[in-house]
């Protein structure tokens, strides 16, 4: 962290805001910037809790911490700079003609690297500026949540990010890569999501956050003051680094059972939320009090009923907040039986970044749970836990021949059914052609080394929408990346492809807006000699 005043012998080409937080100021030639004086002051943000009817009418004041405070001249080219500590104090020298002071949403901390950007490429950040500053007087800086540009967002994010990274921290001993966000009120209308890494081969990654609709805050869905949502998203940004993904991405309706890798990621995303926040109660406001209302309103601590499998993620989160209720303080109102600490589990989950054949599901993670000379939970208590809080025990399978995805030996032949079409479906909830429970089938391959792997499906019809049995086949890798599809109508379907040694994962899906059918999946390789 850089503190103090820059003064050295020449004027760098500096044009944005954000290149004015990073580039020293300089002078080609005897400039009088007026003595030099010590600027000190607080800066803090307006920030909204959820209610019931949307985000909070009331507005508390909190501490904007370890942002970056920088001085500048009247082209906005930085003088000095310094960061705020953990109440929102800053002081740094500069000249006394210090033509403004800039926040910069921008917090670096013990490793962690958080900027908050309206561009899409990250290229200018959020700033809080105060014209003409007076070195003799105290300076109060406040980020407002007003209706035009809502800057106490972009603080506010920031400052949650750091909570989560924090907890990250402390719970694996893992500091993560450079994070962006992008967020602006009126500007990101799309939907909050984790980007993943931006540019590629970049080394920085970025989250997508909802600003709702322009000029719209009150009736629209803006997530700076989710902190729930945030830290959701975080937590994909989280796994993704230090775990695995298993998820093809996608809508996740919480009314019906999805495909389990899809409901894992969510899940855990999703209690890894709730686990930062120390609150079992998950919510994303749409607009604010008293027109506003709740677009999820889910406790971790209560089963919602309805269909719970696997394929539930919001059985996911629930039985990863039941595993850690009642450890370290976390709330325990059912009662479980068992309590380990949120630590435990991310370590458990850290292995398989390195584990070519993880792909994982609830039921994967609590296999995993059970075994081993010492077991971080015995199944049989594991059992008890999921009957009280009346989840279903069959999630837990005995062995990886009961798990999810299947396994295919190659060269090998499985058979099954794909069901979009029923409603309800056969597990429970409306019908869900795009990826449903009883919508898909997954299958693990093994490429022993390289060569060719050739699939076949054969379909019990016509292949097609005319009598609804319009079914695809999908070759994925192993973090859920689409390699290539067969997406005809006809009755039989064949895929070839060169590969590398690995693991791969085979996806038959409805092809459609509703259909079923039975279907034979043939699987064979043609290895390649040895260099």
């Amino acid at each position: 962290m850089r503190h103090g005043l820059l003064l050295a012998l020449a004027l760098p080409a500096c044009t944005t805001a954000a290149s004015a937080a990073r580039a020293p100021f300089a002078i080609s030639a005897p400039v009088d910037l007026g003595a030099i004086a010590t600027f000190e002051g607080v800066v803090h943000y307006e920030a909204r809790r959820p209610t019931l009817q949307g985000a909070s009418q009331a507005l508390e004041s909190r501490p904007a911490r370890f942002v970056e405070v920088v001085a500048e001249d009247a082209e906005h080219r930085e003088l000095s700079h310094t960061a705020t500590d953990a109440v929102g104090h800053f002081a740094l020298q500069a000249p006394t003609r210090t033509a403004s002071l800039a926040v910069f949403a921008h917090v670096t901390r013990d490793g962690s690297d958080i900027r908050v950007s309206a561009q899409a490429d990250g290229s200018v950040t959020h700033a809080l500026r105060a014209s003409h500053p007076d070195a003799n007087h105290a300076i109060d800086l406040v980020a407002t949540d007003a209706a035009v540009d809502g800057i106490a967002g972009a603080f506010h994010i920031a400052d949650t990010l750091l909570t989560g990274l924090d907890a990250t921290r402390a719970w694996t001993g893992q500091t993560l890569p450079p994070l962006v966000v992008y967020w602006g009120r009126g500007v990101t209308t799309e939907w909050s999501f984790y980007r993943g890494e931006r540019p590629a081969h970049s080394g920085r990654f970025c989250l997508e956050l909802l600003g709702g609709s322009p000029g719209r805050q009150r009736s629209t869905d803006t997530d700076e003051h989710d902190e729930g949502i945030i830290l959701h998203e975080l937590g994909h940004f989280v796994f993704d680094r230090l775990s695995s993904n298993s998820s093809t991405g996608g809508s996740h309706p919480t009314g019906s059972l999805i495909d389990p890798g899809l409901a894992w990621e969510e899940g855990r995303a999703t209690w890894f939320s709730s686990a930062v926040r120390r609150d079992p109660h998950y919510q994303d406001t749409i607009g604010m009090e008293p027109e506003g209302s709740l677009r999820i309103d889910h406790d971790l601590e209560h089963a919602t009923p309805g269909a719970r499998g696997i394929g539930n993620e919001m059985s996911v989160s629930d039985v990863l907040w039941d595993l850690i209720d009642g450890s370290e303080g976390y709330v325990d109102e059912d009662r479980d039986g068992v309590a380990v600490t949120p630590a435990v589990l991310m370590r458990a989950m850290m292995p398989w970044r390195d584990q070519a054949s993880a792909y994982p599901a609830l039921g994967t993670f609590l296999r995993l749970l059970t075994e081993g000379e010492t077991p971080t939970v015995r199944r049989d208590e594991l059992i008890a836990m999921l009957e009280r809080t009346h989840e279903p025990t069959g999630m837990v399978p005995r062995d990886d021949r009961d798990d999810w995805p299947t396994n295919l030996v190659v060269p090998g032949v499985v058979g099954g059914k794909i069901d979009g079409l029923t409603n309800p479906a056969p597990s429970g909830g409306r019908a869900r052609p795009q990826n449903g429970f009883d919508a898909l089938r997954v299958f693990r391959v093994q490429m022993t080394g390289r060569g060719w792997l050739h699939l076949e499906m054969v379909i019990d019809g016509s292949g097609g929408q005319t009598d609804h049995t319009d079914i695809d086949m999908e070759l994925r890798d192993h973090r859920g990346d689409l390699i290539v599809a067969a997406r005809g109508s006809a009755r039989r379907e064949t895929l070839g492809r060169l590969l590398e040694p690995g693991f791969y994962y085979v996806y038959v899906r409805d092809g459609g807006q509703g259909n079923r059918a039975n279907f034979e999946l043939r699987a064979r390789t043609n290895l390649l000699p040895s260099p």
